[in-house]
């Protein structure tokens, strides 16, 4: 083979390899689908989550259990919201304080912390909202996360899927490289 033709697949070669490299930035530590899980990754938010195959992700912030087919305001039977926002330098433990100020007491709101993916994460129960829901504030980067799972009636008994959604959740949430995240 000539040395002009060897420096042109060398050339291929290493460009191939850079883009490979750049695509791959924006999904950097995100968890691998398996057949009974996709992938949900949300660069311009910064976040990648898995969630059951059978689930409906019409929107980049938004899964859905037995999303309906009817076109009627029901979007299916639970949903999960994924908002963001910046921090403004708070904490998710102050952000969560701010926000339960702003209520009128005799609420029977509960609170606990965790850690999803090396931060800290509370979680509230009994916010009001048109439906019961389950929020999760998480700060990552100076960038607000709120989640928020809908409607949620937890049953003692027997996990719900929307119970079993948000375990997934929190089990494989992964905040993506800060150069990644859109603008």
């Amino acid at each position: 083979m000539k040395t002009k033709q060897k420096s042109i697949l060398v050339l291929i070669l290493m460009l191939t390899m850079l883009v490979q490299a750049g695509c791959s930035n924006a999904t950097a530590g995100c968890p691998s689908p398996t057949s009974e899980t996709k992938l949900l990754t949300n660069a311009e938010d910064g976040y990648c989550v898995l969630y059951p195959a059978e689930y409906s992700t019409d929107f980049p912030q938004q899964i859905v259990i037995n999303p309906a087919t009817d076109g009627g305001e029901k979007i299916g039977d639970a949903w999960l919201y994924i908002f963001t926002a910046d921090a403004s330098g708070l904490t998710a433990s102050q952000i969560v304080d701010d926000h339960i100020a702003t209520l009128p007491g005799g609420l029977n709101i509960t609170r606990f912390e965790m850690e999803v993916d090396g931060e800290q994460a509370v979680v509230v129960d009994g916010l009001p909202g048109r439906d019961s829901g389950r929020n999760v504030f998480i700060v990552h980067n100076d960038r607000s996360y709120n989640l928020i799972f809908m409607p949620w009636y937890p049953n003692p008994a027997d996990a719900t899927p929307l119970e079993n959604l948000f375990t997934m959740v929190m089990d494989t949430l992964h905040f993506l490289p800060q150069e990644s995240i859109g603008e």
